[in-house]
């Protein structure tokens, strides 16, 4: 994969959003104008070669970033999230794991824990983030509660109790529709939707449940053209 820090420079000048969502008051970042160069950025995402992760449930395909790409957006969203409230000011994002993703999987071909909302991690000092390079034909991403437990992030604390409460769902209303997840359901409410925009970024605690909004039926698109590309990142932060 080639790119370099030019091709990766980010913007100082970016419009960031602080959201506070649901019941709880969970901090989203919504920032657009992310990137200096990101038509260049998709057209490197597009010229990739992709595989399927086999070690993790994401419904596509995907090709890791480069180390230029994590040092240059770990060094401008820092202070980013420090300026909005985000992090702490001695709290920095110190790590991240960075793939350009696209979503290539079928409706029909999703397994059940693909047709509900997901979180990343129970561990408080995870976040992730989207950076969304495609048109706005795609819809973004959604934040949602579970209507059973009132749940809208999952912790160590209640994550066996919500493992608990969506067996039993599951036992009473049966398995989710095989189509991805896009607004309100019998289990889910949704409490933020951010909408899609080219070079746009949300930035999101891990532990919130979430999920990509994708239209139904959805079939795999039939050449790069029609792709959702992203980046999806999964950052680390610590305290100095």
């Amino acid at each position: 994969m080639s790119g370099g820090p030019t091709l990766f420079a980010f913007n100082d000048h970016a419009e960031i959003e602080l959201v506070r969502i649901g019941r709880g008051g969970l901090k989203v970042s919504v920032i657009d104008k992310v990137l200096r160069d990101p038509e260049g950025v998709a057209a490197l995402g597009l010229a990739q070669s992709f595989a399927e992760d086999r070690g993790n449930l994401y419904p596509g395909l995907r090709a890791a970033m480069p180390d230029s790409f994590s040092t240059s957006f770990r060094a401008w969203l820092t202070p980013t999230l420090q300026r909005n409230g985000m992090l702490e000011s001695r709290q920095v994002i110190s790590g991240d794991t960075s793939f350009f993703s696209v979503v290539t999987t079928a409706s029909k071909d999703l397994r059940p824990i693909q047709c509900i909302p997901h979180y990343d991690s129970t561990d408080p000092s995870l976040f992730a983030a989207v950076i969304y390079l495609c048109g706005p034909r795609f819809s973004g991403t959604a934040f949602y509660r579970h209507r059973r437990t009132g749940y809208e992030a999952i912790t160590e604390q209640n994550a066996s109790n919500y493992q608990l409460a969506l067996n039993s769902d599951m036992r009473m209303q049966g398995p989710p529709e095989k189509q991805y997840i896009n607004g309100d359901t019998v289990l889910f409410e949704t409490v933020f939707a951010s909408e899609l925009k080219f070079n746009r970024a949300i930035v999101y605690p891990a532990r919130i449940l979430h999920a990509a909004r994708i239209e139904n039926p959805f079939h795999p698109p039939k050449d790069r053209s029609e792709w959702r590309l992203t980046v999806t990142a999964l950052l680390r932060s610590s305290r100095l």
